[in-house]
Protein backbone atom coordinates (compact mmCIF):
# COMPACT_ATOMS: atom_id res chain seq x y z
CA UNK A 1 0.00 0.00 0.00
CA UNK A 2 1.18 3.58 -1.16
CA UNK A 3 0.29 5.72 1.79
CA UNK A 4 -0.65 8.97 0.46
CA UNK A 5 -3.16 10.62 3.52
CA UNK A 6 -0.48 11.86 5.73
CA UNK A 7 -2.78 14.52 6.33
CA UNK A 8 -5.26 12.66 8.25
CA UNK A 9 -2.80 10.60 10.24
CA UNK A 10 1.42 9.88 10.15
CA UNK A 11 3.17 6.82 10.55
CA UNK A 12 4.93 7.32 14.58
CA UNK A 13 8.62 7.24 14.02
CA UNK A 14 9.88 4.50 14.22
CA UNK A 15 12.55 6.10 17.58
CA UNK A 16 9.18 6.66 19.42
CA UNK A 17 7.80 3.15 19.55
CA UNK A 18 11.39 1.80 20.33
CA UNK A 19 11.34 4.71 23.38
CA UNK A 20 7.86 3.86 24.73
CA UNK A 21 7.86 0.16 25.63
CA UNK A 22 11.02 1.30 28.17
CA UNK A 23 8.73 4.72 29.49
CA UNK A 24 5.76 2.49 30.18
CA UNK A 25 7.70 0.02 31.65
CA UNK A 26 9.92 2.75 33.94
CA UNK A 27 7.18 5.72 34.22
CA UNK A 28 3.73 3.49 35.04
CA UNK A 29 3.07 5.32 38.05
CA UNK A 30 0.34 8.31 38.43
CA UNK A 31 2.01 11.27 37.79
CA UNK A 32 -0.01 12.83 40.71
CA UNK A 33 0.63 10.30 43.36
CA UNK A 34 3.31 11.96 45.86
CA UNK A 35 5.19 8.99 46.27
CA UNK A 36 8.16 9.00 44.55
CA UNK A 37 7.40 6.72 41.78
CA UNK A 38 4.50 9.03 40.79
CA UNK A 39 6.90 11.71 40.80
CA UNK A 40 9.22 10.61 39.01
CA UNK A 41 6.45 10.08 36.03
CA UNK A 42 5.62 14.15 37.05
CA UNK A 43 8.79 14.99 36.16
CA UNK A 44 8.79 13.49 32.84
CA UNK A 45 5.98 14.86 31.57
CA UNK A 46 7.20 18.77 33.12
CA UNK A 47 10.55 18.01 31.37
CA UNK A 48 8.83 16.87 28.36
CA UNK A 49 6.28 20.59 28.91
CA UNK A 50 9.87 22.38 29.43
CA UNK A 51 11.69 21.20 26.27
CA UNK A 52 8.86 21.75 24.17
CA UNK A 53 8.76 24.98 25.36
CA UNK A 54 12.26 25.95 24.67
CA UNK A 55 11.69 25.06 21.14
CA UNK A 56 8.76 27.36 20.74
CA UNK A 57 10.60 29.95 22.56
CA UNK A 58 7.72 30.47 25.14
CA UNK A 59 6.90 29.29 28.62
CA UNK A 60 6.21 26.13 30.23
CA UNK A 61 3.12 27.17 31.98
CA UNK A 62 1.84 28.49 28.38
CA UNK A 63 1.68 24.75 27.31
CA UNK A 64 -1.41 22.92 28.29
CA UNK A 65 -1.50 19.24 27.31
CA UNK A 66 -5.00 17.16 26.11
CA UNK A 67 -6.09 14.48 24.41
CA UNK A 68 -6.10 15.50 20.75
CA UNK A 69 -6.88 18.85 18.71
CA UNK A 70 -10.37 18.27 18.99
CA UNK A 71 -10.21 18.69 22.91
CA UNK A 72 -7.07 21.58 22.38
CA UNK A 73 -9.86 23.90 20.44
CA UNK A 74 -12.96 23.02 22.33
CA UNK A 75 -11.19 24.12 25.22
CA UNK A 76 -9.81 27.24 23.45
CA UNK A 77 -13.11 28.29 22.08
CA UNK A 78 -15.74 27.57 25.36
CA UNK A 79 -12.70 28.14 27.89
CA UNK A 80 -12.59 31.69 26.03
CA UNK A 81 -15.86 32.49 26.30
CA UNK A 82 -16.72 31.52 29.70
CA UNK A 83 -13.70 33.57 31.26
CA UNK A 84 -14.96 37.03 29.18
CA UNK A 85 -19.21 36.91 29.52
CA UNK A 86 -18.93 40.72 28.53
CA UNK A 87 -17.68 40.24 25.09
CA UNK A 88 -20.10 38.16 22.31
CA UNK A 89 -19.03 38.62 18.85
CA UNK A 90 -16.38 36.25 16.86
CA UNK A 91 -14.59 36.37 13.75
CA UNK A 92 -14.01 32.98 11.93
CA UNK A 93 -13.51 31.50 8.34
CA UNK A 94 -15.89 29.41 6.23
CA UNK A 95 -12.96 27.25 5.74
CA UNK A 96 -11.92 25.87 9.16
CA UNK A 97 -12.27 23.15 10.36
CA UNK A 98 -15.15 20.95 11.91
CA UNK A 99 -13.46 20.79 15.66
CA UNK A 100 -13.97 24.87 15.36
CA UNK A 101 -17.05 25.35 13.60
CA UNK A 102 -19.27 23.05 15.76
CA UNK A 103 -18.36 24.43 19.30
CA UNK A 104 -19.01 27.90 17.26
CA UNK A 105 -22.08 26.97 15.96
CA UNK A 106 -22.88 25.93 19.33
CA UNK A 107 -22.47 29.36 20.82
CA UNK A 108 -24.36 30.96 18.17
CA UNK A 109 -27.02 28.74 19.38
CA UNK A 110 -26.82 30.62 22.83
CA UNK A 111 -26.52 34.08 21.91
CA UNK A 112 -22.90 34.45 20.54
CA UNK A 113 -22.95 36.70 17.14
CA UNK A 114 -20.38 35.16 15.21
CA UNK A 115 -19.50 36.48 11.71
CA UNK A 116 -17.53 34.40 8.66
CA UNK A 117 -14.53 36.57 6.97
CA UNK A 118 -14.73 36.21 3.35
CA UNK A 119 -11.93 34.35 1.94
CA UNK A 120 -10.90 34.63 -2.31
CA UNK A 121 -11.22 31.88 -4.86
CA UNK A 122 -7.50 30.78 -2.93
CA UNK A 123 -8.48 30.58 0.13
CA UNK A 124 -6.74 33.49 1.43
CA UNK A 125 -8.72 35.33 4.11
CA UNK A 126 -9.50 38.97 3.16
CA UNK A 127 -8.01 40.99 5.28
CA UNK A 128 -10.20 44.93 4.38
CA UNK A 129 -13.07 42.29 5.54
CA UNK A 130 -11.60 41.11 8.34
CA UNK A 131 -10.70 44.99 10.10
CA UNK A 132 -14.24 45.80 8.95
CA UNK A 133 -15.79 42.89 11.17
CA UNK A 134 -13.98 43.33 14.65
CA UNK A 135 -16.13 45.75 16.86
CA UNK A 136 -15.88 46.49 20.91
CA UNK A 137 -18.12 43.25 21.37
CA UNK A 138 -15.20 40.59 19.42
CA UNK A 139 -13.59 38.61 21.80
CA UNK A 140 -12.02 36.37 19.60
CA UNK A 141 -10.87 35.91 15.69
CA UNK A 142 -10.32 32.55 15.09
CA UNK A 143 -8.63 31.44 11.46
CA UNK A 144 -6.91 28.00 10.75
CA UNK A 145 -3.14 28.62 9.68
CA UNK A 146 -2.51 25.56 7.34
CA UNK A 147 -6.29 24.21 5.68
CA UNK A 148 -6.04 20.26 6.36
CA UNK A 149 -7.69 20.15 2.18
CA UNK A 150 -6.31 22.10 0.36
CA UNK A 151 -3.09 23.44 2.68
CA UNK A 152 -3.34 27.35 1.98
CA UNK A 153 -1.43 29.11 4.25
CA UNK A 154 -2.39 32.27 6.32
CA UNK A 155 -0.56 35.38 6.27
CA UNK A 156 -0.94 34.62 10.19
CA UNK A 157 1.57 37.42 11.28
CA UNK A 158 -0.11 40.38 9.44
CA UNK A 159 -4.09 38.64 11.09
CA UNK A 160 -2.20 38.62 14.22
CA UNK A 161 -1.04 42.28 13.74
CA UNK A 162 -4.50 43.56 12.98
CA UNK A 163 -5.66 41.47 15.96
CA UNK A 164 -2.90 43.26 18.00
CA UNK A 165 -3.55 46.35 17.11
CA UNK A 166 -7.79 45.94 17.64
CA UNK A 167 -7.02 44.42 21.11
CA UNK A 168 -9.01 41.45 20.00
CA UNK A 169 -7.34 37.51 20.75
CA UNK A 170 -6.08 35.80 18.14
CA UNK A 171 -6.36 31.66 18.16
CA UNK A 172 -5.35 29.65 15.24
CA UNK A 173 -5.57 26.04 14.31
CA UNK A 174 -2.17 25.27 14.12
CA UNK A 175 -2.76 21.13 13.24
CA UNK A 176 -1.38 21.08 9.81
CA UNK A 177 1.44 23.49 10.31
CA UNK A 178 2.87 22.59 13.16
CA UNK A 179 6.14 22.37 12.79
CA UNK A 180 6.62 22.71 9.05
CA UNK A 181 6.12 26.46 9.43
CA UNK A 182 7.08 28.96 11.68
CA UNK A 183 4.46 30.65 14.23
CA UNK A 184 5.37 34.32 15.49
CA UNK A 185 4.39 34.26 19.47
CA UNK A 186 4.45 37.75 19.34
CA UNK A 187 1.24 37.94 17.09
CA UNK A 188 -0.83 34.48 18.45
CA UNK A 189 -2.50 34.54 21.56
CA UNK A 190 -3.24 31.04 21.24
CA UNK A 191 -2.75 27.71 19.05
CA UNK A 192 -3.80 23.66 18.96
CA UNK A 193 -1.84 20.84 17.79
CA UNK A 194 -2.37 17.38 17.51
CA UNK A 195 0.80 14.71 17.86
CA UNK A 196 -0.73 11.97 15.34
CA UNK A 197 0.12 14.74 12.68
CA UNK A 198 3.89 14.99 13.21
CA UNK A 199 4.62 11.44 13.53
CA UNK A 200 3.68 11.07 17.38
CA UNK A 201 0.98 8.75 18.44
CA UNK A 202 -2.66 9.13 18.65
CA UNK A 203 -4.59 10.10 21.83
CA UNK A 204 -2.33 13.25 22.86
CA UNK A 205 -2.31 17.17 21.83
CA UNK A 206 -1.66 20.60 22.93
CA UNK A 207 -2.77 24.01 23.63
CA UNK A 208 -0.79 26.99 23.35
CA UNK A 209 -1.84 30.05 25.74
CA UNK A 210 0.17 33.06 26.43
CA UNK A 211 0.19 33.76 30.41
CA UNK A 212 -2.30 37.08 30.47
CA UNK A 213 -5.26 34.72 28.51
CA UNK A 214 -7.24 33.90 30.56
CA UNK A 215 -9.45 30.54 29.77
CA UNK A 216 -12.06 28.26 31.88
CA UNK A 217 -11.54 24.71 32.12
CA UNK A 218 -14.37 22.27 30.32
CA UNK A 219 -12.86 19.11 31.79
CA UNK A 220 -13.30 19.28 35.65
CA UNK A 221 -11.96 17.44 38.19
CA UNK A 222 -8.24 16.53 39.86
CA UNK A 223 -7.10 19.98 38.26
CA UNK A 224 -4.27 18.51 36.24
CA UNK A 225 -2.84 20.90 33.60
CA UNK A 226 -2.78 24.08 35.52
CA UNK A 227 -6.25 23.75 36.99
CA UNK A 228 -7.13 23.55 32.85
CA UNK A 229 -7.53 20.11 31.75
CA UNK A 230 -8.50 17.31 35.04
CA UNK A 231 -7.81 14.21 34.31
CA UNK A 232 -4.76 11.60 34.40
CA UNK A 233 -1.81 12.36 31.91
CA UNK A 234 -0.02 10.24 30.65
CA UNK A 235 3.76 10.75 30.82
CA UNK A 236 4.49 8.14 27.69
CA UNK A 237 2.29 9.95 25.15
CA UNK A 238 3.17 13.59 26.36
CA UNK A 239 6.98 12.30 26.36
CA UNK A 240 6.34 10.79 22.60
CA UNK A 241 4.82 14.76 21.66
CA UNK A 242 8.02 16.31 22.89
CA UNK A 243 10.17 13.57 20.67
CA UNK A 244 8.19 14.05 17.65
CA UNK A 245 8.33 18.07 18.35
CA UNK A 246 12.13 17.61 18.96
CA UNK A 247 12.90 15.67 15.98
CA UNK A 248 10.60 17.92 13.37
CA UNK A 249 12.96 20.66 14.98
CA UNK A 250 16.00 19.09 14.86
CA UNK A 251 15.29 18.58 10.90
CA UNK A 252 13.28 20.77 9.73
CA UNK A 253 15.37 21.89 6.43
CA UNK A 254 15.61 18.27 5.58
CA UNK A 255 12.03 17.30 6.05
CA UNK A 256 10.66 20.40 4.52
CA UNK A 257 12.81 20.09 0.98
CA UNK A 258 11.51 16.28 0.77
CA UNK A 259 7.98 16.90 1.19
CA UNK A 260 8.24 19.56 -1.47
CA UNK A 261 10.16 17.50 -4.04
CA UNK A 262 7.58 14.95 -3.24
CA UNK A 263 4.65 17.11 -3.78
CA UNK A 264 5.71 18.94 -7.11
CA UNK A 265 6.84 16.20 -8.77
CA UNK A 266 3.69 14.92 -7.93
CA UNK A 267 1.42 17.90 -9.34
CA UNK A 268 4.47 17.96 -12.10
CA UNK A 269 3.73 14.50 -13.23
CA UNK A 270 0.12 14.95 -12.86
CA UNK A 271 -0.72 18.02 -14.78
CA UNK A 272 1.63 16.46 -17.58
CA UNK A 273 -0.65 13.33 -18.06
CA UNK A 274 -4.08 14.79 -17.18
CA UNK A 275 -4.26 18.39 -18.10
CA UNK A 276 -7.72 18.54 -17.75
CA UNK A 277 -7.27 18.18 -14.10
CA UNK A 278 -7.17 21.48 -11.44
CA UNK A 279 -5.02 21.84 -9.12
CA UNK A 280 -6.54 23.73 -6.02
CA UNK A 281 -5.11 27.09 -5.22
CA UNK A 282 -1.72 26.03 -7.15
CA UNK A 283 0.41 29.46 -7.08
CA UNK A 284 -0.35 30.18 -3.28
CA UNK A 285 1.86 29.88 -0.45
CA UNK A 286 0.71 25.94 0.63
CA UNK A 287 2.08 23.77 3.32
CA UNK A 288 4.47 21.21 1.30
CA UNK A 289 2.89 17.89 1.90
CA UNK A 290 -0.60 18.71 0.70
CA UNK A 291 -2.04 18.96 -2.65
CA UNK A 292 -6.03 18.54 -3.50
CA UNK A 293 -7.22 18.11 -7.14
CA UNK A 294 -10.25 18.20 -8.68
CA UNK A 295 -11.05 15.46 -11.63
CA UNK A 296 -13.85 16.96 -13.52
CA UNK A 297 -15.41 13.73 -15.07
CA UNK A 298 -15.22 11.44 -11.94
CA UNK A 299 -16.85 11.57 -8.58
CA UNK A 300 -14.05 11.59 -5.59
CA UNK A 301 -15.59 8.90 -3.84
CA UNK A 302 -15.49 6.46 -6.82
CA UNK A 303 -12.27 7.70 -7.22
CA UNK A 304 -10.85 7.04 -3.83
CA UNK A 305 -12.37 3.30 -3.44
CA UNK A 306 -11.18 2.55 -6.91
CA UNK A 307 -7.50 3.62 -5.91
CA UNK A 308 -7.56 2.08 -2.28
CA UNK A 309 -8.18 -1.56 -4.65
CA UNK A 310 -5.30 -0.51 -6.52
CA UNK A 311 -2.84 -0.46 -3.45
CA UNK A 312 -3.15 3.91 -3.04
CA UNK A 313 -4.52 5.35 0.07
CA UNK A 314 -5.54 8.75 -0.20
CA UNK A 315 -8.77 10.59 0.67
CA UNK A 316 -11.77 12.77 -0.48
CA UNK A 317 -12.24 16.43 -0.41
CA UNK A 318 -15.59 15.80 0.50
CA UNK A 319 -17.10 14.46 3.72
CA UNK A 320 -19.59 11.42 3.30
CA UNK A 321 -22.62 11.34 6.05
CA UNK A 322 -24.57 7.91 6.34
CA UNK A 323 -23.14 6.81 2.97
CA UNK A 324 -24.70 10.54 1.52
CA UNK A 325 -21.56 12.41 -0.21
CA UNK A 326 -21.96 15.87 0.98
CA UNK A 327 -19.64 18.60 -0.67
CA UNK A 328 -16.41 19.82 0.95
CA UNK A 329 -17.45 23.49 2.97
CA UNK A 330 -13.58 24.24 2.18
CA UNK A 331 -14.14 24.06 -1.56
CA UNK A 332 -17.44 25.47 -1.75
CA UNK A 333 -16.01 28.55 -0.08
CA UNK A 334 -13.07 29.19 -2.34
CA UNK A 335 -16.13 29.46 -4.81
CA UNK A 336 -16.24 26.19 -6.56
CA UNK A 337 -19.58 24.57 -7.51
CA UNK A 338 -20.81 21.46 -5.24
CA UNK A 339 -20.66 19.53 -8.27
CA UNK A 340 -16.46 19.99 -8.23
CA UNK A 341 -16.41 19.98 -4.55
CA UNK A 342 -17.78 16.47 -5.12
CA UNK A 343 -14.78 16.20 -7.26
CA UNK A 344 -11.83 16.83 -5.20
CA UNK A 345 -9.20 14.68 -3.71
CA UNK A 346 -6.45 15.23 -1.03
CA UNK A 347 -3.25 13.68 -1.90
CA UNK A 348 -0.85 14.30 1.43
CA UNK A 349 2.60 13.08 1.65
CA UNK A 350 4.60 12.13 4.37
CA UNK A 351 8.27 11.78 5.35
CA UNK A 352 8.61 8.08 4.73
CA UNK A 353 7.01 8.72 1.39
CA UNK A 354 9.82 8.07 -1.33
CA UNK A 355 10.26 9.51 -4.62
CA UNK A 356 9.71 6.25 -6.44
CA UNK A 357 6.64 5.67 -4.78
CA UNK A 358 4.77 8.93 -5.80
CA UNK A 359 6.16 7.98 -9.30
CA UNK A 360 4.60 4.78 -9.20
CA UNK A 361 1.35 5.80 -7.35
CA UNK A 362 0.87 9.06 -10.06
CA UNK A 363 0.89 6.34 -12.55
CA UNK A 364 -2.24 4.69 -10.99
CA UNK A 365 -4.00 7.28 -10.15
CA UNK A 366 -3.63 8.58 -13.98
CA UNK A 367 -4.87 5.01 -14.98
CA UNK A 368 -7.14 4.61 -13.05
CA UNK A 369 -8.66 7.57 -13.81
CA UNK A 370 -8.75 6.83 -17.15
CA UNK A 371 -10.66 4.09 -16.64
CA UNK A 372 -13.54 5.14 -14.90
CA UNK A 373 -13.28 8.41 -17.22
CA UNK A 374 -14.25 5.99 -19.93
CA UNK A 375 -17.67 5.12 -17.99
CA UNK A 376 -18.68 8.55 -17.78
Amino acid sequence: MIYLDNAATTQVLPSILETLKDIYTEYYANPNSIHREGQKAKNLIEKSRFSIAQILKCKADEIIFTSCATESNNLAIFGLAESYPEKNHIITTPIEHKSILAPLKHLSSKGYKVDFVKVDNNGIVDLDHLKSLINSKTLLVCIIHGNNETGVLQDINQIGKLCKEKEVILFTDAVQSFCKEDINLDFVDMFSVSGHKINAPKFIGMLYKKEDVKLKPIIMGGGQERGLRSGTQSPQLINSLYLAVEYWHNNKETLITHLKVLREHFEKRLKEKLPEIKILSENVKRLPNITNVIFPKVDSQTLVMALDTEGVAVSSGSACSSGTPTPSHVITAYGYSEKEALHSVRFSFGIFNTLDEVEVATEKIVNTYKDLRSFF
